[in-house]
């Protein structure tokens, strides 16, 4: 299919790369960000602009821009009536497009991206909305052939699944950050944790995280935890933290 990006960030690059590589013809990548665009361009073969211009033989426009700049972009869209529009915020419904648009959508990949990785889409979980059954057909189009996991799933549903994705992602990776501070205190560095992580991902996935937990607060070893609050006391915030999930962690498990 023709297809436009509107953004050039983690999500469009990663969206950009892929879709180039599963023969569809990127007409245009779209940044308030030219040089951003004009990168993106270069190693995808088409044409980039700053103005938010679609050409009129486009099949399908994804936007992947910032949830704060979503609603501008969409209402200054310029195109076609027959281009089906979609947006790819997990978190945001379809009550953001303008009603004057009567193709619309959302293509939503439940990955966290990162600029100069590359991704393999073939596994990667795709959840689509349409307005309409031109919609529909072509975003069904678009991520079948990428991956072999798409999904037709409401805004309501994929609110919850991206506050899901928060808690099993970004908080995650933030506990990481902290147990890479807490091993510097006691002069390791943050690779000896890796296998233990490794570990737990595996687990996690074999026997889900119902029956996977382990460590002091699912004991209620309230010796081991009273010592661990003791060592975090250069930090009151992660005292607060390491309070909070282990109390969390006995009420679950204290039945």
């Amino acid at each position: 299919m023709n297809i436009v990006i509107i953004g050039a960030g983690r999500v469009g690059s990663a969206l950009s790369l892929a879709l180039s590589e599963s023969g569809h013809r990127l007409l245009k990548i779209i940044s308030r960000s030219i040089k951003k665009a004009e990168r993106l361009a270069l190693k995808t073969g088409c044409a980039f602009d700053g103005e938010l211009v679609v050409p009129p033989e486009t099949d399908l426009v994804i936007v992947a821009v910032n949830d704060d700049a979503l609603y501008t972009v969409l209402h200054e869209t310029e195109m076609a009536d027959n281009t089906v529009i979609a947006h790819t915020a997990g978190s945001v419904g379809m009550d953001v497009f303008s009603e004057d648009m009567s193709n619309t959508g959302v293509f939503y990949p439940l990955q966290t991206f990162t600029i100069g990785r590359s991704y393999d889409f073939s596994s990667l979980p795709l959840f689509i909305e349409g307005s309409n059954d031109r919609s529909r057909e072509v975003l069904l189009s678009v991520a079948s052939s990428l991956s072999g996991q798409v999904f037709e799933l409401d805004s309501d549903k994929r609110k919850y699944l991206h506050l899901a994705a928060v808690f099993s992602c970004n908080f995650v990776n933030h506990m990481y950050y902290a147990g890479k501070e807490i091993s510097a205190m006691g002069g390791m560095d943050f690779s000896v944790l890796l296998p233990l992580i490794r570990e737990t991902m595996e687990k996690v996935s074999d026997l889900g995280p119902e029956s996977s937990q382990t460590g002091p607060a699912v004991r209620n070893d309230k010796n081991t935890i009273e010592k661990h609050l003791d060592l975090l006391s250069f930090s009151p915030d992660l005292q607060k933290t390491y309070r909070q999930i282990s109390d969390s962690i006995i009420k679950k498990y204290s039945g």
